[in-house]
This record gives structure tokens, C-alpha cells and sequence, in this order.
């Protein structure tokens, strides 16, 4: 009798819709140790929550390797507006490496009974203490601060004016390796959107902009996009990472130094990949995770 190989075998079967998270580096889950503590006594403590569940397909799609460059964009000002037409279509999920070794990653997510108000609610309420930045990612998140938290605070500012040029401290692992960044949230008119297009596309939270390592404040070696709409039943969130030293990133003052640090520690297209992949993996669980907490977190503290 002949049997079914295991590829043919598991294409019988249908994957389950979900699957937790089993794999967390070492480094994780002593995190997951020290954060359980400071959680304690905390109003929100009971929205920590250490089990991990992504959507199977998406995991699975980060397990067969690169995307194929022609699913994947530049960070230019034509490849953005390119992410903004409703004619686009790419894979959910998936990392590269694109010229210069700069780390390229995509996601598309759906956030059930969320909306893009509760997003910028988020990104507006999290950093206040670094605690409320923990249940986002319970085993990797470990700091988050703000340089002006009584500006992000201030409600009687619009969203933009307490977010954007308002710089966030972020510590968290990406996979076993500790990063220490600064994120300027910016408009996405000045990282190269079309106003115009933007809003006729339907997106009304933004979350995005040009980053560094902490340590080398002068320096911009990042961009990152997460931007948001409002679709039947929830919120679309769709983002974009490149990290590195790509030509298309020099329009950013800072950009130009990306190269001579990179080199200096040694960056190459295979430490360049093997962080695409932790990141794509970190941002499918943080993000998924963010999609459960939401709607209830929102409801019970947006008015506090």
C-alpha cells in the first residue's frame, strides 16, 4: 500500500485557524520573569497576559523563507504611495533582504471590533508608563518612554500634536537580541505619502516614522510604517519596516551617517536576514497580541 508523504498528508488536513506561540528565546522568557513582577498592583495587571496565539496561515508564511523582490517595496516615496493603492496586492506577511543588506518586512493585520480611534488611543496611552508597553509583548517589551510625556498626555491636544516630534525611547527584544531605539513618529506627508491619496485610501490612524539606535541619536537607519482604516467588523493595520543604510532612506537628515555605522558593526546580508525574519516574527505576535487586548483595554480605560 502506498502511503502519503508528509507534505501530501499535511495538504489533507487543514491547518487550525490558530496556534500558540511555544518558541521564546531564553532571553524572553526571563523577561516575561521580571515583567510579571512589575505588573503587579496595576490597575491594568489582569490584560497581562503571557499566552501568545497568531493566525496559522501567517505563521506558516514566514516559514518558507524570503519574499520574492517583486512582493516586496523600497522605502521611496513612490514604493509608499504604491502601499496606498487600492490596486496593490502582496502577500500578508514576509521579510527580504533589498540592496545595501536593509531588512524589509510586511504585515497586514486584522484587528477584530477595533476601530483606528482605539489605535491612536494606544499609541498615545502606552508609553506613559513603561508597564502598560508590556502587556503589548509580555515576554520582549521592556521599555518605553516618551520626551515630553506631559505633552502625549494632554488631551486637549489633537493626537498628532501629542505624538509626532515627541521622540519614544524603546527597549525589546527581536528574538534573543535587545534593541535600544529612538522613534520619531512623524506625519506621513513628511515621510513621502500623498496627503490626498492617503485619505481618499481610507486610512486614518497613523503610527509611523524614522528611527535610530538609541545610542547614536544623530543617526537614522529605520523607517517604519504602521498605518490604519476602519473595515466591516474592525481595523486594518498595514505595516513596513526597513532597517539599514538603503539609498532611497538619505532624504532623512541622519540617513547619510547609516552606512559608516552598519559597517562599523560588521552588517551583512546574512545578520541583515536573520533580522528580517526575528522582526517579522516579533511584529506578527505583538501585533496579534494587540488585536485580543484592545477593544476591552480601550473600554475600560480611554476615559481615565
Amino acid at each position: 500500500m502506498l502511503k502519503a508523504s508528509p507534505t501530501e498528508a499535511a495538504d489533507t488536513i487543514p491547518a487550525p485557524e490558530s496556534s500558540a506561540v511555544t518558541y521564546l528565546p531564553v532571553a524572553a522568557q526571563k523577561q516575561l520573569i521580571t515583567n510579571s513582577q512589575l505588573l503587579k498592583g496595576k490597575a491594568y495587571e489582569t490584560f497581562f497576559n503571557p499566552q501568545l496565539v497568531v493566525p496559522t496561515q501567517d505563521a506558516l508564511a514566514l516559514q518558507i523563507g524570503p519574499l520574492d523582490k517583486a512582493d516586496c517595496l523600497t522605502p521611496s516615496v513612490a514604493d509608499l504611495n504604491r502601499l496606498i493603492d487600492p490596486s496593490y496586492k502582496t502577500p500578508k506577511q514576509g521579510y527580504a533582504v533589498l540592496d545595501g543588506s536593509t531588512v524589509y518586512v510586511q504585515n497586514s493585520l486584522f484587528f477584530p471590533r477595533a476601530t483606528a480611534e482605539m489605535l491612536r488611543w494606544w499609541f498615545t496611552w502606552h508609553p506613559i508608563e513603561k508597564e502598560r508597553y508590556m502587556l503589548w509583548f509580555p515576554y520582549a517589551h521592556i521599555e518605553n518612554s516618551v520626551k515630553d510625556p506631559a505633552r502625549l498626555a494632554n488631551k486637549s491636544l489633537s493626537y498628532e500634536d501629542r505624538l509626532y516630534d515627541n521622540p519614544n525611547y524603546v527597549k525589546e527584544l527581536v528574538g534573543p537580541q535587545a534593541m535600544e531605539l529612538l522613534i520619531r513618529f512623524t506625519d506621513p506627508a513628511k515621510l513621502g505619502f500623498d496627503a490626498a491619496a492617503f485619505k481618499r485610501a481610507g486610512f486614518t490612524a497613523n503610527a509611523s516614522g524614522i528611527v535610530g539606535p538609541a545610542q547614536a541619536p544623530d543617526v537614522i537607519n529605520s523607517m517604519m510604517i504602521h498605518i490604519a482604516r476602519d473595515v466591516e467588523g474592525g481595523m486594518e493595520l498595514v505595516s513596513r519596516y526597513w532597517i539599514g543604510s538603503h539609498p532611497e532612506m538619505r532624504r532623512f537628515a541622519g540617513a547619510e551617517k547609516a552606512a559608516a555605522m552598519m559597517a562599523h558593526v560588521g552588517w551583512n546580508d546574512q545578520l541583515a536576514e536573520m533580522t528580517a525574519y526575528e522582526l517579522a516574527v516579533h511584529d506578527m505576535i505583538e501585533f496579534n497580541h494587540l488585536a485580543g487586548i484592545l477593544p476591552a483595554l480601550f473600554a475600560q480605560f480611554s476615559e481615565a
